[in-house]
Order: structure tokens, then C-alpha cells, then sequence
């Protein structure tokens, strides 16, 4: 199916949505080229999904111009959802998390000019791949609901909202799996003809692969980053979410390749340095070594308890990803 396709089942089965037309792009991106190689990427992983997984899934492009995205569940129907406001704020945040990886003292030394543009394309890719497969493992989650109630999870952090746990624990699972998937995607892009991966590409990849998930992440926050809280709002702190995807993306890496434990512990300080340099909207700047340090330990007390809670929801994904997993490439 291609994107008009999608939106048209979208509008049968979710009339309330704003969706936006593909012949409208010119007029609502800032980029038409980049937002339709972003939506075809969504467009071909939710093609892909639906065929493998046996699920009734639409992807859509919704006429807000909020930093968002969000799934939808009704009756064995599903979508995902990325703002406008998402896609034509994606390709700064890529261009400016590429440059400025660029400009790290490895990197300069490592990565050509030319090479821009291929890091530019596969964090892209990469990236999008992390929120969609995050967005399908919400829809993944609610899959065995039985009633007929629309089930809506909305990705920009609310403060308003009373503090719920299973909240909590379906986003830092839907982290997992999104993690998952876009390691996956990056360590088959790296791959030679011959199935190796040069070291050199692949530090500074992953490198840059955790830096700009976390770039998404803080800027999905939309509030000050200094404030470390636990058991409150919507989400989780984008700490504690950000240290997750890291643990998993070097667990991934670890699991399949001989990586050596200093080499990950470099990848994780690189990025960590990198992180403190960029500022966010709102003039906002995170001091990201000092944050980890400082709380560290309250951020393991609740990704224990969090942990230990895990184990009364079934439904979560990572009781299920290596299935998911194995029908995806199947």
C-alpha cells in the first residue's frame, strides 16, 4: 500500500483524524523531499508489519504542528501517527546532530565531507525506524484488548497528568523494542558484502545513533531536562529513558559482535560529552555527565522496581520481542 492508501483506510475506520494529503506536502514542509523520504520509510515498516504480524495497521501524517506522535487502537484497527510539527522539525534536529558529531575530536579525524550525507541518510532511517517500532510496540501491548474503547498514546510528555506505573512501564518497554530494531537496521547498513563491520564506522555510528535518539527523546520532553523526577508525569524522566536505550543498544551490539568492554564504556562517555554541547528549544542545555553522576543511584532504584513490576504485565513486548523479532525478518 502507499501513503494515500493508508490515509484513506485511516479515514474509514478513524474519521476524526486530521490527516494530511500527500498532494498537500509542497504546501505544509519546509522540505517535501526529506518528509517524503521520512514517510515512506514509515509507509513501507507499517506495510512490512502488517504483513508479518497479521495486524490491521495505517500510518498517517497528522495536521499538527506539534513535536508529537501517537498510536491509536479501535476494534482490532490500529494506526501511527507522526505530527507535521515532528517531520519538519526532524531534519533540523538531524542536520544539527550531525554537524555537530562532526565536529568531536574522533570524528573530524574519521569522517570526510563526504560521508555527511551517508550519516545523515542512515540516522535518519535508523532513527525513524527507533519511534516507529516504539509506536508499534504500544499498538503490540494493547493487541489482546477486548473491549471497544479507542486507546490513544500520545509520545510528548505531559506534566498535568496523574502518575500512573503501567505507564511508565509500556513507554520504557515500547524504548526496548524501539532500540532493538533500529541497532538492528544500523548494524545492517554497516555490514560490508562480506558481513564484516570496520571498527572505526562502527564507533562512531553507534555514537552517533545514541546521540541523536537521545536528541529525539529530550526534545519529545518538552520541559526542562534538570529536573530529575521518578514516579510523576506521563513518562519517564528522558534520563532515565535515555540510559535505557543506551543499555540496550550496546547490549544488542555486545550480544551479536566482539566488542570489547572499553570500547562500549568509550562510545557511552563520547556520547554523553556530546550531549552537553547542543542546545535545545526553549534555550535549554542538558549537563548530561553531571546528571548521571548525581543520580545514578535513584535511577537504579526505580529501574529495579520498575524491573520487579514488569513481571504482572504480560502483554509487554520484551516477553515477546525475539518472536516479533523473528517474524519481522522472517
Amino acid at each position: 500500500m502507499n501513503y494515500n492508501t493508508h490515509i484513506q483506510n485511516l479515514k474509514t475506520n478513524f474519521s476524526n483524524l486530521d490527516l494530511l494529503k500527500e498532494l498537500d506536502f509542497e504546501y505544509f514542509f519546509n522540505n517535501e523531499d526529506f518528509a517524503k523520504s521520512c514517510i515512506n520509510i514509515c509507509v513501507d515498516l507499517c506495510n512490512k508489519a502488517s504483513e508479518k504480524l497479521k495486524i490491521n495497521l495505517n500510518f498517517g501524517v497528522l495536521l499538527n504542528y506539534k513535536f508529537n506522535a501517537s498510536v491509536g487502537v479501535k476494534e482490532k484497527k490500529s494506526y501511527i501517527i507522526f505530527n507535521l510539527g515532528f517531520i519538519n522539525r526532524w531534519e533540523t534536529i538531524i542536520s544539527d546532530s550531525v554537524e555537530l558529531f562532526c565536529r568531536e575530536n574522533i570524528a573530524k579525524l574519521t569522517i570526510s565531507d563526504n560521508e555527511k550525507n551517508k550519516l545523515k541518510s542512515i540516522l535518519n532511517e535508523c532513527c525513524i525506524s527507533y519511534l516507529f517500532y516504539h509506536e508499534l510496540a504500544h499498538i503490540l501491548q494493547l493487541s489482546d484488548t477486548k473491549t471497544n474503547n479507542t486507546y490513544d498514546f500520545q509520545e510528548q510528555s505531559s506534566t498535568n497528568n496523574l502518575f500512573d506505573i503501567k505507564k511508565h512501564i509500556y513507554e520504557i518497554d515500547a524504548d526496548h523494542f524501539g532500540s532493538i530494531m533500529s541497532t538492528v537496521r544500523l548494524l545492517e547498513k554497516l555490514m560490508d558484502s562480506n558481513n564484516q563491520l570496520n571498527p572505526i564506522s562502527l564507533f562512531n555510528y553507534l555514537t552517533a545513533l545514541l546521540f541523536t535518539t537521545s536528541n529525539m527523546i529530550i526534545e519529545f520532553s518538552q520541559k526542562s531536562f534538570q529536573e530529575i523526577y521518578y514516579k510523576k508525569n506521563s513518562h519517564p524522566h528522558p534520563l532515565i529513558r535515555i540510559m535505557g536505550c543506551k543499555e540496550q543498544i550496546l547490549e544488542i551490539v555486545s550480544k551479536n559482535l566482539q566488542i570489547q568492554h572499553p570500547l562500549l564504556l568509550s562510545i557511552l562517555e563520547r556520547t554523553g560529552t556530546m550531549l552537553s554541547q547542543i542546545q535545545y528549544s526553549n534555550g535549554r542545555i542538558v549537563d548530561y555527565p553531571k546528571l548521571h553522576q548525581e543520580h545514578f543511584k535513584e535511577i537504579e532504584t526505580y529501574n529495579d522496581e520498575i524491573e520487579e513490576e514488569n513481571k504482572l504485565y504480560k502483554e509487554l513486548v520484551r516477553f515477546k520481542s525475539q518472536d516479533f523479532f523473528n517474524n519481522l525478518y522472517k
